[in-house]
């Protein structure tokens, strides 16, 4: 898994869920900077990468319970 490949997962489903990027990586490994230290450049670990995609799996964008908290 790339860096852009992290971005581009956090990007689809901020959209889906219509939140903003950040938002998604406060609430999933409680890193608001996170999304945007990514498209600087930055990496992550891969713990911290596994933590972001059980979040958004674990709270799919289309469940019809609204929006994930």
């Amino acid at each position: 898994m790339t860096r852009d490949q992290i971005i581009a997962e956090i990007e689809s489903y901020a959209t889906a869920r219509g939140l903003a990027p950040a938002t998604v990586t406060s609430r999933a490994v409680g890193n608001s900077r996170l999304y945007h230290r990514l498209k600087a450049g930055a990496g992550c670990t891969l713990t911290i990468a596994e933590r972001l995609r059980a979040y958004m799996a674990e709270h799919p964008a289309d469940s019809a319970t609204g929006e994930a908290v």
